[in-house]
């Protein structure tokens, strides 16, 4: 994984992580006890930090393998891309009291889904470093 995609992850990933942690404490104090919208950011922020997680611990495994770069840039855009639809998307609904009309939440669970499946792809594939 090329150095700047390598920090574009990474950044990414923190932001959200500070998005999720933002939203699930105005969640706590701001939407003044309405159960479904609460219910909406909290389900966000748990399956955003989550992956958050997830794309932070896929970059580190890039560092310590070799080759097999396309499979993590898969797996960390298919985590990326699953942050932005379904807790972005879960995040619009609870905070805005807006549905989106489409199905940007399903998509990115579905790409949470995938992102995993590909991230098996990989360990089934991974060759570590012989030094490390």
């Amino acid at each position: 994984m090329g150095r700047n995609l390598l920090r574009f992850f990474i950044a990414y990933a923190a932001i959200w992580g500070g998005i999720c942690v933002a939203v699930s404490a105005y969640s706590a104090h701001g939407l003044n006890g309405n159960e479904a919208r609460m219910g909406w950011a909290e389900t966000g922020s748990f399956y955003g930090l989550v992956h958050v997680v997830a794309l932070l611990v896929i970059v580190g495994l890039g560092e310590l393998g070799q080759k097999r770069t396309k499979i993590l840039v898969a797996a960390c855009s298919c985590f990326s891309l699953g942050l932005l639809l379904f807790s972005g998307g879960l995040y619009i609904k609870a905070l805005a009291d807006i549905s989106l009309g489409g199905p940007f939440i399903p998509v990115g669970g579905s790409l949470y889904i995938l992102g995993w499946l590909v991230t098996a792809l990989y360990g089934a594939k991974f060759v570590g470093k012989e030094d490390v």
